[in-house]
């Protein structure tokens, strides 16, 4: 747990005690209630505070939760969505993620995935009979207490999804958790997370998501179009697990079909040993005069961060990198002017005879076309496109520039199917700024050549993956017709 100097030391009538973490809605803070219990209060960011549309969905979220009630649910204590920044309070669940419990100790055993599915169905089944979908189910989201699994941070999914569709286009989510349909914005619903939850199974049971990892438009790319990897589970539960990840939402079980197939769990840890060790919390807010309340005693070490797993590769910038490649052109430019070299009819017993003299020139004449139309895309600058939850960024020829979302009005992959483009329709202040060049294409610029000079299927896939992840971060503004 850390904490930061423009942290707040009240929040309502909770007075914080921490930062427990930075979400995609805002910072969850640690508190204390006026008679001494503890909360996890999370404070929307600014942008959103301003948006008065994020407002009322982010109430009508609230009413909503207030509603799910269940065992495997942590409980709304208090919220207030009219406040300068609105805040949401709900109960403090100690115990580990799933996430960390993973990291920390590894895979959970057989029975303590299975209790798990059983937990988590149950949880599914109190979320969506009060008419709520979560959305955004995934191991950080699930915290692992003495009395079984609970679900943290639903109802608000569908508030912070409306505020970026609208905004930008971008989807809330985690890739390697989000469903076929919310990739492809066609009928979210219920069926959306028992996909997620399959995929949480498999990451409780093996470490990993169903697809990998990688860039969100690897993943997405992954999810819509590619089979799940499915590790060995005992007895009915990997058929549960086959069955969430199915394609099709019709096709999933529901929660109660999922308690159906399992029967009742058999008792057992979630946690197999070693026991879960944690580092101590840094420091602690004191506690403010205003309430009057003594010293927090040090908080469980569940929501500290664990150090990452000896041999994990380090994390990585946020969004989709693309970059050219000058590997094969060169590798082609080589061999087609060494061909077009080696024909060039300067022996004399080829002199001598014209018909064949001719036939090397043009065989030279040809390879010689060849090796200039790759030593330019060799000799072409480096092009590196990265797309962000900000905004697009093209780096040049060691030249970079940044365009927010709010300056672009259309994205679209078009030109010649050899030689496709991405191409950006800009608004007028920042056409100068993106160091590319400023030939036109229907009135937009061609800011990113994506995989000349490479095979038809490593193009392909190039494309499949820069379209993933321009409806991943700029859904609205990208013109995804071929």
């Amino acid at each position: 747990m850390t904490t930061h100097p423009h942290d707040p030391a009240v929040v309502g009538s909770f007075a914080i005690q921490g930062r427990l973490g930075r979400g995609a809605m805002g910072a969850v803070y640690l508190a204390r209630s006026p008679g001494g219990r503890l909360v996890a209060v999370k404070v929307v960011r600014d942008e959103l505070a301003g948006d008065s549309g994020f407002r009322a969905r982010f109430a009508r979220e609230i009413d909503a939760a207030r509603k799910v009630s269940g065992a495997f649910t942590a409980a709304v204590v208090d919220a207030d969505p009219d406040a300068e920044r609105p805040w949401l309070a709900t109960e403090y669940l100690p115990g580990p993620t799933l996430q960390k419990a993973v990291e920390t100790s590894g895979p959970l055993a057989p029975a303590g995935v299975q209790l798990l599915a059983s937990g988590l169905a149950e949880a599914l089944m109190a979320i969506h009979a009060s008419g709520v979908v979560h959305r955004d189910l995934k191991p950080s989201n699930i915290v692992l207490t003495d009395n079984g699994p609970r679900v943290i941070d639903f109802g608000i999914a569908r508030a912070l999804e409306d505020a970026s569709l609208t905004a930008t286009g971008m989807v809330i989510g985690t890739p390697g958790y989000l469903s076929p349909e919310q990739i492809t914005g066609t009928g979210i619903g219920p069926a959306s997370d028992l996909f997620a939850l399959g995929a949480v199974l498999v990451f409780a049971a093996s470490g990993r998501g169903p697809f990998a990892t990688g860039n969100p438009a690897s993943m997405l790319h992954r999810i819509v179009n590619e089979h799940p990897h499915i590790p060995p589970l005992p007895g009915p539960l990997h058929d549960v697990v086959r069955r969430c990840l199915a394609r099709d939402p019709a096709q999933r079980p529901t929660p109660l079909e999922i308690l159906q197939i399992l029967g009742p769990p058999v008792p057992t840890a979630l946690l197999h040993p070693p026991t879960i060790v944690l580092p101590p919390a840094t420091r602690i807010l004191p506690p403010t005069a205003v309430q009057g309340l003594p010293p927090l005693p040090t908080p469980t070490e569940a929501f500290t961060q664990a150090p990452a797993p000896s041999g994990s590769p380090a994390p990585t910038a946020v969004g989709a990198r693309f970059a050219t490649s000058r590997a094969r052109p060169a590798l082609f430019a080589a061999i087609t002017t060494l061909i077009a070299l080696g024909f060039i009819p300067s022996d004399p017993r080829v002199q001598a005879r014209p018909a064949l003299a001719t036939v090397y020139a043009l065989i030279s004449l040809t390879f010689a076309y060849l090796a200039i139309r790759h030593w330019i895309l060799v000799l072409r600058p480096k092009v590196v496109l990265h797309l962000s939850p900000q905004g697009l960024t093209v780096n040049r020829a060691y030249r970079e520039a940044t365009i927010p979302w709010y300056g672009v009005t259309r994205l679209h992959v078009g030109g010649d199917s050899k030689r496709p483009w991405l191409i950006a329709w800009l608004e007028p202040q920042y056409e100068n700024q993106l160091p590319v060049s400023h030939r036109r294409h229907h009135g937009g610029l061609r800011i990113y050549p994506i995989a000349h000079g490479a095979t038809r299927v490593r193009r392909q896939t190039q494309v499949n993956e820069l379209r993933a992840a321009l409806n991943w971060y700029a859904g609205r503004i990208h013109d995804n017709s071929y």
